[in-house]
């Protein structure tokens, strides 16, 4: 899925849910189901132990890129719950020497994870939103003619962990700015996101 399409999922789920919270106010809508979707920037940390410069008139390395999210989650109280969801990362790839030689390899960043979650109300609109969980992550890409300690593609599953903040604009629809980090995505890469969006409540 590129930038484009992305963006018109996030715009369908805002109109979508505009109409929803006209007829659907609960009682409390700090508690139950939610799921929403956001559009950002990844950041990847690489290892360097086999990093080289750039030659010259070579393409550069690539440590971001666009990301989006999509996810949906229970509020079993006010402040605990559970989440899961799906993170594209973008594009990452880096310089490498293999038996002497420079070869530039690459690939695309991914990530599931499932979290529990804890929110922080300050008044009737402005939360803090924090989550911990698990990501299983990966990196594909073209690049298994290379050594296995030395691929940037791969797969690999740590600890992921996020923050960030919420504004209600309605009863049932907030705006998000959060920060994801995934851990390993592949032996070679690790990799978060920054990102804004919208989160529907119901």
């Amino acid at each position: 899925m590129t930038k484009t399409p992305a963006c018109t999922v996030l715009a369908a789920l805002f109109l979508g849910t505009a109409s929803i919270g006209a007829y659907a106010a609960g009682p409390n809508q700090d508690t139950g189901l939610y799921v929403g979707g956001a559009i950002g920037r990844s950041s990847y940390s690489l290892s360097g132990t086999n990093s080289i410069p750039v030659p010259w008139g070579g393409e550069k390395n690539s440590k971001s890129g666009t990301a989006y999210k999509f996810y949906g989650g229970y509020r079993l109280t006010e402040t605990f719950g559970v989440e899961v969801g799906y993170a594209r990362l973008g594009r990452v790839s880096q310089w490498t020497a293999v038996n002497g030689i420079s070869s530039h390899q690459g690939g695309t960043g991914s990530a599931f994870y499932a979290a529990a979650t804890a929110r922080l109300p300050l008044g009737d609109s402005f939360a803090l939103n924090g989550r911990l969980g698990l990501a299983r992550g990966s990196v594909s890409g073209g690049d298994r003619w290379a050594p296995s300690y030395q691929r940037i593609s791969g797969n690999s599953t740590g600890v992921m962990a996020g923050f960030g903040a919420e504004y209600r604009v309605t009863q049932n629809l907030s705006v998000t700015a959060d920060y994801d980090y995934f851990g390993k995505v592949s032996k070679q890469a690790k990799g978060g996101m920054f990102s804004v969006g919208l989160k529907a409540n119901f």
